[in-house]
């Protein structure tokens, strides 16, 4: 069956002589693997469309059963050149990449997952600060769709809006049930195995990173307190979550050149 769709390549490796194993998320069969017969020719019709990060249209000959499917064309639509020229950006983006292809198994439609993946890229490609907030707000939003939403705005136990506790300087935070007890409730009913201590600052931005629109996200400035607590927060909830997930390369050498 001869198929096209849009499609965002996650990762492009040598085969034999002159082609390539390419890993794409598409809009219509979510993660895909598809060889391209002379992608490293010199003179190859697939251009720079395979690479890493790219936007594409694929046209592809898609066998039942097979792991490996036939790409017949693959038109660059969008390069995201900026993500690609800056090194934070790249960052955000390959741990992106790492992270969607750690935590989906092939062949699973999942259109809202392709809208949050391009979405984040489209952003990503425009943001000039503050990136690393994309990088937060697609983990919490990638957790939701796969059925681990954050429940962030009231008490777990007394429904107390975050917003009125003003007499607390922190929450406890579940990773079971990924929503918080206040002060109060923590006094009668203990918090969990596993949960943390976090900040209202930190909250308030998980909050944030949940709901606001991802091309606005570039206006949260963190301080390094926050933005770390907020980052272990959500690798934690996330490992807990979603079995067998490993840290992400991307952002281990990200931060081992930024020491």
């Amino acid at each position: 069956m001869i198929t096209k769709t849009d499609a965002i390549v996650l990762r492009s490796m040598r085969y034999r002589d002159t082609s390539k194993i390419v890993t794409f998320y598409t809009r219509r069969y979510g993660k895909v693997n598809g060889i391209a017969k002379g992608a490293r020719d010199l003179k190859s019709k697939f251009g720079a469309a395979l690479e890493p990060m790219s936007l594409v249209s694929l046209v592809m000959y898609k066998k039942e059963n097979r792991d490996l499917h036939l790409i017949s064309h693959c038109d660059l639509v969008e390069q995201f050149k900026s993500v690609g020229e800056d090194m934070e950006k790249m960052t955000v983006g390959m741990s992106v990449i790492e992270l969607l292809n750690q935590v989906t198994h092939d062949e699973e439609e999942n259109a809202v997952l392709f809208d949050l993946l391009r979405h984040t890229f489209e952003a990503l490609e425009l943001a000039e600060h503050n990136v690393m907030n994309l990088f937060f707000a697609f983990q919490i939003r990638l957790g939701a769709i796969h059925g681990f939403a954050l429940s962030i705005d009231t008490c777990l136990i007394c429904g107390r809006a975050v917003e009125t506790l003003t007499d607390s300087n922190a929450v406890s935070f579940s990773f079971t049930k990924g929503g918080v007890l206040c002060n109060e409730c923590q006094q009668t009913h203990r918090p969990d195995a596993f949960s943390r201590t976090l900040s209202i600052a930190s909250l308030r931005a998980l909050q944030r990173f949940q709901r606001a629109p991802l091309d606005s996200l570039r206006t949260i400035h963190l301080d390094t307190r926050v933005g770390n607590e907020v980052d272990e927060t959500l690798r934690s909830y996330l490992r807990y979550h979603f079995e067998g997930l490993r840290p992400l390369k991307s952002l281990e050498i990200f931060h081992r050149i930024k020491v």
